[in-house]
């Protein structure tokens, strides 16, 4: 594929491939939230070349210029964003102060993330914050490294910063090389240089939430994660790290940008007595969740709109999927992530991975 110099993508391109994802996927959850999430499916389409734009990158495409590009406000759609990790952050806070929510609904009774399905399953409260809490901490670059040592697995990694783009292309450097090299060592310079800025240098211009690799690495699967998670500690917590897996997609377009997946599980681990679990669940959970590549096989890693995204044929989406098979329900045979991978034969390499 061929890189495009410095700049977003052109607007109409942008609003050609949303047009090409909205008529094709049908996600599980209100037209609202289905635009909030596709909106983010192109500007990473954007970033790869992918769909629409033909092979052509545009590496330093923003969100704010997928949303303009839509003719949309980009406060109401990062308010709106929020307001979906509120309603999780909620649920929290109540279970915490002993009320615990006997189902997975909003203040205003809709279900999370708008996802009907949620409406109707049962689950415990504390099980769900369990869940929050690994999946929060699963993508820590610490507790990462701490697998590795203990495993002797790459995993790689990184983390979201806020990134001045004028200073990026000053230092030779795009959003694709921050995001797929390896970084770690230069963290101290990139802030000295004032690439990377604090809070206070959100809302100047060209400053945006990007996320810098660390080291290279295998990365994660978040369809891994959930399972396993529920094949070992149940249903309630693979919801959990799911949530926590949608909270960390929503938060790179938020009104004020930091790591809520990791505060929410940090706020569980200090004030939630019944967790009963900690950080060597939370690396075990990681191990399995690590995205080993086998000669034959590659593991699957859906996005939030692949996770959510309705299979017609089977009325079934990947994430009902996952949390079916964990609850022992008898469940077609549906495509999981960009490859369409086999979900059955994906639950077989969890439990090979979790033996």
């Amino acid at each position: 594929m061929r890189k495009t110099p410095h700049g977003a993508a052109p607007a109409d391109q942008l609003r050609a491939d949303f047009k090409l994802l909205d008529d094709r996927d049908t996600l599980r959850t209100t037209w609202p939230n289905e635009q909030l999430i596709l909106a983010q499916s192109v500007q990473g389409r954007a970033h790869e070349g992918h769909g629409s734009f033909n092979g052509h990158r545009y590496p330093d495409t923003t969100m704010d210029d997928v949303v303009r590009a839509l003719r949309l406000s980009p406060e109401v759609v990062r308010a709106e964003r929020q307001s979906l990790i509120d309603d999780i952050a909620e649920y929290v806070r109540l279970t915490i102060a002993g009320k615990p929510p006997a189902y997975l609904l909003n203040g205003r009774n809709e279900p999370m993330l708008g996802m009907g399905t949620l409406r109707y399953l049962r689950v415990e409260a504390a099980d769900v914050l369990r869940g929050l809490y690994l999946g929060g901490l699963r993508d820590d670059a610490d507790l990462r490294h701490e697998v590795e040592e203990e495993t002797g697995v790459r995993m790689g990694g990184g983390k979201c910063y806020l990134v001045n783009q004028n200073v990026m292309r000053q230092m030779g450097l795009d959003g694709d090389q921050l995001a797929h090299g390896e970084w770690g060592e230069k963290i101290a310079e990139f802030k000295e240089r004032g690439l990377i800025v604090g809070q206070e240098g959100r809302e100047r211009p060209g400053v945006v939430y990007q996320y810098i690799r660390y080291r290279r690495g295998p990365g994660a699967s978040d369809d891994a994660a959930i399972a396993a998670a529920g094949f070992r500690w149940g249903v309630g917590v693979a919801v959990g790290v799911f949530l926590a897996d949608a909270i960390d997609t929503l938060e790179k377009y938020v009104p004020e940008f930091r790591d809520q997946d990791e505060a929410i599980a940090d706020t569980i681990a200090r004030e939630f007595a019944e967790l009963k679990m900690g950080r060597e669940e939370a690396r075990r959970l990681t191990f399995w969740a690590a995205a080993l590549d086998e000669d034959e096989y590659h593991v699957p890693d859906s996005s939030l709109r692949h996770l959510l995204a309705l299979d017609v044929k089977t009325d079934l989406c990947a994430i009902e999927s996952h949390l079916l098979t964990v609850m022992g329900v008898p469940c077609p045979v549906i495509g999981l992530s960009h490859e369409r991978s086999s979900s059955h034969r994906f639950y077989d390499y969890v439990r090979r991975r979790m033996t």
